[in-house]
């Protein structure tokens, strides 16, 4: 698997291959997702549909939508 930031002008910042061995926890999904208030294969579904930043921004708003109605 090839994980990619990407910049300004999709230009890429930073390249990870992750062959499947030790590097596998560069990023904890289920840390972000615990954090975000919503299930890790939701937030991957919307990560593999929309890209990673669109994933964050609407767990966030979601979030905050349901902290403003209690």
């Amino acid at each position: 698997m090839k994980l990619q930031l990407i910049g300004k002008g999709n230009l890429p910042l930073l390249t990870f291959i992750l062959d499947g061995g030790t590097d596998d926890s560069i990023l904890n999904v289920s840390a972000i997702s615990r954090r975000l208030g919503c299930s890790r294969s939701s937030l991957i579904d919307r990560i593999r549909n929309y890209g990673f930043e669109s994933a964050i921004k609407h767990f966030l708003t979601e979030k905050r939508k349901r902290n403003q109605k209690m």
